[in-house]
């Protein structure tokens, strides 16, 4: 049964067609995540559905008593503490608790002998408030509150104090209290870390309703929908799957409009010819007629649409040494330690992924890397080091200024500016634009050209995927995994760490782990280090998993060398035989999925299933390029000892 049915909807923002005759519809239980390009219309999509904007012609139905819930970008005002705020996503229990309240405080303010029929009145509240299953409510409110990062100590504190990042999880929480049966969710993992992005996922796939998920993050979309509507040139075009089955699916299906386009127009060519030179013949003119009356009547294969795409190439103009970073007794904190006494030695080529919960102090790690913020302990830079920094509250210059302006305050000449800024999607009169008027995306892609230009070796990188859109962070990804530099980056996006990172730094409770390897393996080797994972096998836990060290722990000598190269080698063959087997099971599927008989049978069409062999195996060459990696390094190690 669909709980919501769109039927013919457009919608446009003046002449300009956001999107067009929309048909689709929102069955009990669907995952459905929403993608496109920044700028095509997701957001104004999902505001359609929710009520907050008027089709200009269509209709949205709704089933008899379906609710929906919509998590905007924007942020409403609150009156009350966090706590209420949250409990309002229930008003009939916040109603309960706060006549409760009110009565507690009469009966406070009364003397003894006027307390009963305030206690009569009281029973009667209470017991409304447990027939709502009030106390249970404050138990999963707190549950909410907390996997969404608002810890104890804000729930009775003001919601209109918290930060913008905590007001968003705030909203998100009242949604999740709520219960509807539709979620509508606009970037939902917006402001939230790695944990709270997790526990999310946890959350939304045991809830029983409907989703429909705006989202740039990968892994998430991965991990929940089973469908992708992707919003692109005024069309909104539905695919069966995940987030990878949708990507495999559209490069199949552009790769068959452009065989099929480039086959009409060889057709089209013939006949024209045929037309031309028979049309005049009184033998075959009335061939050439009909081949005409052909033409207009054929219906015409649209030419696939070249998207511009970011051009990044990062190039240093020079090489560091060998060893690139040292840090002794490195430490910082404000009211409380955000890390203390690291010792870390940094080699060059290394990718240093920087990860935890927000506010444990990795912005103010690079800041200190950069001499932004004072630190306690030694920071050596090596010989040759280049820095380049891309700070996650870049400033720049005068809001007057326009993009073009910008670009040559940097020294470069006006034609290498302009020619620079078309392949950061600045193109026509965008270089004329204000900065301060630049939307999130067109800032943070001036930021990274800015990070082209310095020609720096060394890259320190806070949150760089920061409002990209999809087939931007890609690009980004390519250039950084062909940089031939050293990067320090803190990200909370797990897909983008996994392609990059070859080391992980992780920040928890004033204590900071080193880990080789990306985030998925960090992962693997910390579950199973608490207990989960029990059904893989004794041996293989001890050779497929490498535990975390210290951030203080130095290692020195053949003995150690050996040691951690036998584990790494393990961990090497552990993973390839992974890999083997998951090769394997994709190329059956792919099969299944390239035979045209698959679709025309009642069974399931294993779409999901390949997607997350895909996306397994992607985690895996992630993990076996950092272990190698890590295992070349011991090497050399083991050589000099």
């Amino acid at each position: 049964m669909a709980l919501v049915d769109i039927t013919g909807v457009s919608r446009y923002l003046g002449a300009r067609c956001i999107f067009s005759s929309v048909n689709l519809s929102v069955p009990a239980r669907a995952r459905i995540g929403v993608v496109g390009r920044n700028g095509e219309g997701k957001s104004t999509l999902l505001r359609v559905i929710a009520g907050e904007l008027e089709p200009d012609s269509g209709k949205i139905h709704k089933a008899s008593g379906v609710r929906l819930g919509y998590l905007s970008q924007g942020l409403p005002d609150y009156t009350s503490t966090v706590f209420e705020e949250a409990m309002a996503g229930k008003p009939e229990v916040l109603q309960a608790a706060s006549k409760m309240r009110e009565l507690e405080t009469k009966m406070a303010a009364s003397g003894i002998g006027d307390t009963g029929a305030l206690l009569r009145e009281y029973a009667k509240a209470q017991g409304r408030f447990e027939a709502l299953n009030g106390y249970a409510l404050e138990h999963e409110i707190a549950a909410i509150l907390a996997g969404l990062g608002l810890r104890e100590d804000t729930w009775q504190a003001m919601a209109k104090d918290l930060s913008g990042g905590q007001k968003v999880r705030l909203n998100l929480a009242k949604l999740l209290v709520s219960q509807p049966d539709v979620l509508l969710l606009d970037e939902p993992t917006n402001h939230l870390d790695i944990g709270g992005v997790e526990w999310l996922e946890s959350f939304l796939s045991r809830y029983p309703g409907a989703m429909v998920i705006v989202s740039h993050d990968r892994r998430f979309l991965d991990t929940l929908v089973d469908r992708i509507w992707e919003v692109e040139a005024g069309k909104v075009t539905p695919y069966r799957g995940n987030f990878s089955a949708f990507i495999q699916q559209k490069q199949e299906l552009l790769k068959r409009q452009a065989q099929e386009y480039a086959e009409q127009q060889e057709l089209i060519k013939r006949t024209q010819l045929f037309i031309q030179k028979w049309k005049a013949n009184a033998r075959r003119t009335g061939q050439a007629r009909s081949r005409e009356k052909m033409l207009q009547r054929l219906e015409l294969v649209d030419k696939p649409k070249q998207h511009a795409t970011l051009k990044l190439k990062l190039t240093p103009s020079s090489a560091t040494g060998r060893e690139v970073l040292l840090l002794k007794g490195f430490s910082k904190g404000f009211d409380r330690m955000l890390f203390s006494g690291i010792d870390l030695l940094v080699f060059r080529g290394e990718r240093i992924a920087l990860v935890g919960p927000n506010g444990c102090g990795k912005t103010t790690f690079i800041k200190c890397l950069m001499g932004i913020e004072p630190y306690e302990g030694i920071v050596k830079w090596g010989a040759g080091v280049r820095k380049a920094y891309y700070a996650q509250d870049f400033v720049l210059g005068s809001p007057e200024r326009s993009v073009l302006d910008e670009v040559m305050s940097l020294g470069v000449p006006h034609a290498e500016a302009r020619d620079l800024l078309g392949r950061f999607l600045f193109s026509g009169d965008d270089v004329k634009k204000q900065t301060g008027n630049l939307s999130g995306g067109e800032k943070s892609r001036l930021a990274l050209l800015r990070l082209v230009y310095s020609d720096a070796n060394v890259l320190l990188l806070d949150e760089p995927t920061n409002h990209l859109d999809l087939p931007s962070r890609r690009a980004l990804e390519d250039a950084l995994a062909d940089f031939q530099g050293t990067i320090v980056f803190a990200s909370h996006d797990r897909y983008f760490i996994d392609r990059i990172a070859t080391k992980l730094l992780w920040f928890e409770d004033g204590a900071v782990t080193v880990f080789e390897g990306n985030y998925s393996a960090f992962k693997q080797s910390r579950e199973e280090a608490e207990g989960f994972g029990e059904e893989e096998s004794a041996s293989r836990r001890e050779t497929h998993n490498r535990k975390p060290q210290p951030a203080t722990a130095a290692s020195s000598g053949q003995e150690v060398a050996a040691r951690e190269i036998a584990e790494l080698d393990a961990r090497i063959e552990a993973i390839e035989s992974e890999i083997s087997r998951l090769e394997e099971r994709e190329q059956e599927l792919a099969s299944v999925l390239a035979d045209p008989d698959t679709y025309s049978q009642s069974g399931d069409i294993p779409l999901r299933e390949w997607g997350q062999v895909r996306v397994k195996l992607a985690e895996l060459y992630s993990s076996w390029e950092a272990v190698m990696k890590a295992r070349e390094q011991w090497g050399g190690e083991e050589r000099r000892s």
